[in-house]
C-alpha cells in the first residue's frame, strides 16, 4: 500500500484523540463527595494524557465498516457524522477502552506488579494517593468502562451488547489480565520462550487493539467479513506496538517515553529483544506491518487509514 497517504494522519489521529477527551471525563464521577480522594486519583490518571490510540482504534473500527474513505476523513468526517445515536455509542466505547487501559496502567506500576514510579511523565498514581486507593482507582476504571458502554441503549442495545462481550474477551482472564499474569510469572521464572514471549504479547497488548478495532465495527453494524478483518488487524497492530515497546525500553529515553526506560532488563522481562536480539525484533515489526499491509490492501481506499497508522506505530519514539 501507498507510503504516502492522501491525507493527514496526524490530523486524523488529533481530531479522534480531541473528540475522545471532549467526553471522557463526562462519564467519571465529579471530584466531590466522601469519595472525592477516589474520584481525583481517577481523574489524575485519565488526565496525565497519553496517545488514546484504543479509543481512536475504536473510531477508526467504525470508520471503516461504514466505508469511510480517506477524501471524507480529509474533510473532517467520522463514523458519528451518520447517526447521533451512532456518535454517542461509539464515543462511550472509546472513553470506556480508555477507562480500560488506564486501569491497567495503575495496577501495573503498583510495587507488587512492576513497581513503576513514573508514567506519562508524572509520579505514578501510587506514588501521589497511595497504593490502596491507586487499587481501588483502577477498580473504579475497570467497572465503570463496563457501565459506561451498559447506557448505550435504543436500536444500538443489542450491537452495544456484542461491544461488551469483545471487550470483556479482550481485557479479562483469558485477554489481557492472562497475558500479565504471565508477564509476571516469567519474571519470576527468570525468563521463558518465544510461544511465552508470544503468548504475553497477543494477551497483555494485541487482545485489547483487536477489541477496540472490533467494537467500533460492531457498533457501526459492519459485516461478518469486516468484523474479522478488523479482529486480525487490531491484533497485529497491537502485537506490533508491543514490539516497538520493547525496543523503545531500550534504545528510548526517559524524556521521550514519560517513563523509566531500561525497566524490562532490570526486572528479567521477557521481551523480543531480550530474548531474540534488536535486529530481530526489528524484523518481526517488518514482518507485522507487511502482514497488515497486505490484509488491508484488499479492502480498497478504507483499508489506507489502518495501514498507515499501523505504520506510523513502528516509526514512534514514545
Amino acid at each position: 500500500m501507498d507510503s504516502n497517504p492522501p491525507f493527514d494522519l496526524m490530523e486524523y489521529v488529533n481530531r479522534r484523540r480531541d473528540l475522545v477527551d471532549a467526553h471522557l471525563f463526562s462519564y467519571i464521577p465529579p471530584c466531590e463527595g466522601p469519595a472525592s480522594p477516589l474520584f481525583e486519583a481517577m481523574h489524575y490518571t485519565l488526565k496525565a494524557g497519553g496517545k488514546r490510540l484504543r479509543p481512536i482504534c475504536v473510531l477508526a473500527g467504525a470508520d471503516f465498516a461504514l466505508g469511510l474513505e480517506p477524501a471524507e476523513i480529509e474533510r473532517g468526517g467520522w463514523a458519528g457524522d451518520r447517526d447521533p445515536a451512532l456518535a454517542e455509542a461509539l464515543l462511550r466505547a472509546a472513553c470506556a477502552v480508555e477507562m480500560i487501559h488506564t486501569y491497567s496502567l495503575i495496577h501495573d506500576d503498583l510495587p507488587c506488579m512492576d513497581d513503576d514510579d513514573l508514567r506519562r511523565g508524572l509520579a505514578t498514581c501510587h506514588k501521589v494517593y497511595g497504593e490502596a486507593i491507586a487499587l481501588l482507582a483502577g477498580d473504579a476504571l475497570l467497572t465503570h468502562a463496563f457501565f459506561v458502554i451498559g447506557q448505550i441503549g435504543g436500536s444500538l442495545k443489542e450491537r452495544a451488547l456484542d461491544a461488551v462481550h469483545e471487550l470483556a474477551d479482550g481485557s479479562g482472564a483469558e485477554g489481557m489480565v492472562a497475558g500479565q499474569a504471565v508477564d509476571l510469572i516469567s519474571e519470576r521464572m527468570g525468563g521463558g520462550t518465544e510461544s511465552h514471549l508470544e503468548f504475553i504479547h497477543r494477551r497483555k497488548t494485541a487482545a485489547l487493539f483487536r477489541a477496540s478495532l472490533t467494537m467500533g465495527g460492531i457498533l457501526a453494524g459492519g459485516s461478518e467479513h469486516d468484523l474479522e478483518t478488523l479482529r486480525s488487524v487490531g491484533e497485529i497492530v497491537g502485537l506490533i506496538f508491543q514490539v516497538t515497546d520493547d525496543i523503545l525500553d531500550v534504545e528510548g529515553t526517559e524524556e521521550e517515553l514519560g517513563k523509566t526506560t531500561g525497566r524490562d532488563a532490570e526486572l528479567g522481562k521477557l521481551t523480543y529483544p531480550g530474548l531474540l536480539g534488536l535486529e530481530t525484533a526489528r524484523r518481526r515489526s517488518s514482518e507485522l506491518l507487511s502482514k497488515a499491509e497486505d490484509i488491508l490492501q484488499t479492502c480498497g481506499p478504507r483499508g489506507i487509514p489502518l495501514s498507515v497508522l499501523a505504520a506510523k506505530i513502528t516509526q514512534r519514539r514514545n
